[in-house]
């Protein structure tokens, strides 16, 4: 079958064609986000024009300012995705694509169907990241639909046998370039609004609304280190105000700070896409939700908690646990076990006591070297692996830009 593929695709048309993907938003910045980074990296590594067909064109802009898109207009063109009536009109005037991309597992519109059927393109099925061993095992692997295409799974992973990570060919270097230059980094913070200064270890929070944030603000409380919480969006901080644990006009604003005992709370701004790899690169340590974010703070190389999406029948927390279980497999027996705690209980897999969470953050606190040693191990080992865009040259034997 690969033998199959690699002929069809080895062809000039199919060098110099069109590639459509297609984007069905659920959770605004998750499905957005990696929507559009892998559109982008596709535009950049390969020689194919990119059309990016998004049901919420309104979510894309937030994340991705116009004029950010309007830097990749020449390679990758953003289509909203309408109703079949207006996609049939609208398909009558541009090319066949030569690979057709669904993320998520959306299912694609009829008129797209019957389009493919007759041009006969890739069909590939990006999913959401996972690193349980069954998506290993599927990875690249073909599935016969009823019109008579075959459609080809691709997973995200961390495995080395997995579909690999989305990560831009310069990341290193301007990683190395924003952390080795301090007025880079007042410079952003300066234009993102963000302080200048904080007070202890610096935490960004980018999470999902929990009933657990409420244990865990008590938690930092009762610890009695000094912390400096970035909060990113109104979730967390709309919670802990409905319950009392702040006030009710505190942190109303981007730019509102809330002291605390030994914590000093601050609304951030919103930032765009490209701006996010900044900010991580400033904290010490981050909270982050989804899927691109996740990816993001692996790169970056600090120490992390997953805030994971939620899904049906609990099987996030499969996916949660795969991650985990591989990632800390050679760590130190007690920061190993007091990340594991606090990760469940945060996602509300297994519940901690009030004293059983306390302890294990201040566990995970005191093996803090052993923590940020382990963090930058992991990313670098990944770092040492291919990315999604080399997986994909070599699936379709396409050489990369």
């Amino acid at each position: 079958m690969q033998e199959l593929v690699a002929s069809k695709l080895s062809s000039p048309n199919f060098t110099q064609g069109e590639v459509w993907v297609f984007v069905r938003v659920i959770d605004n910045w998750g499905d957005v986000g990696v929507g559009w980074r892998l559109a982008m990296q596709l535009a950049q590594c390969f020689p194919w024009q990119v059309r990016l067909w998004i049901d919420n064109t309104t979510a894309l802009d937030k994340l991705v300012p116009l004029a950010e898109q309007a830097v990749w207009q020449s390679k990758l063109t953003v289509e909203s995705w309408l109703s079949d009536a207006e996609l049939a009109i609208r398909l009558k005037t541009i090319s066949d694509p030569v690979m057709v991309i669904e993320t998520f597992g959306c299912d694609l519109p009829q008129v797209v169907l019957q389009r493919m059927v007759v041009c006969r393109p890739l069909w590939l099925n990006w999913e959401y990241l996972t690193a349980e061993d069954w998506a290993v095992d599927l990875q690249a692997m073909p599935s016969l639909q009823n019109n008579g295409l075959a459609k080809y799974f691709w997973f995200m992973g961390i495995d080395v046998n997995s579909g690999g990570l989305l990560r831009e060919t310069d990341y290193l270097s301007r990683r190395a370039e924003f952390l080795l230059q301090p007025d880079l980094q007042q410079n952003f913070k300066q234009q993102y609004g963000l302080p200048l200064l904080h007070v202890g270890q610096l935490w960004l929070l980018f999470a999902y609304a929990s009933e657990h944030w409420n244990d865990w603000l008590a938690m930092w409380r009762e610890a009695g280190t000094p912390m400096t919480l970035w909060l990113a969006g109104r979730e967390i901080v709309d919670g802990w105000r409905c319950t009392g644990l702040i006030p009710a006009n505190a942190l109303q604003n981007v730019g509102d700070e809330l002291v605390i005992d030994n914590l000093t709370m601050v609304r951030i701004p919103f930032v765009p896409q490209s701006a996010f790899d900044c900010l991580l690169w400033l904290v010490d340590a981050a909270v982050v939700r989804g899927e691109d974010s996740f990816v993001r703070a692996q790169w970056a190389g600090i120490p992390f908690l997953w805030h994971i999406y939620q899904q049906q029948e609990a099987a996030h927390m499969c996916k949660l646990d795969a991650f985990w279980q591989k990632v800390t497999v050679n760590w130190p027996t007690n920061l190993r076990q007091s990340l594991l705690a606090l990760s469940a209980d945060m996602n509300g897999e297994n519940s901690l006591e009030k004293q059983e969470r306390l302890a294990a953050w201040q566990n995970l606190c005191s093996e803090w070297k052993s923590w940020v040693n382990a963090a930058a191990g992991w990313s670098e080992s990944l770092h040492l692996q291919s990315t999604a865009m080399e997986r994909l040259a070599r699936f379709s034997q396409i050489p990369l830009k």
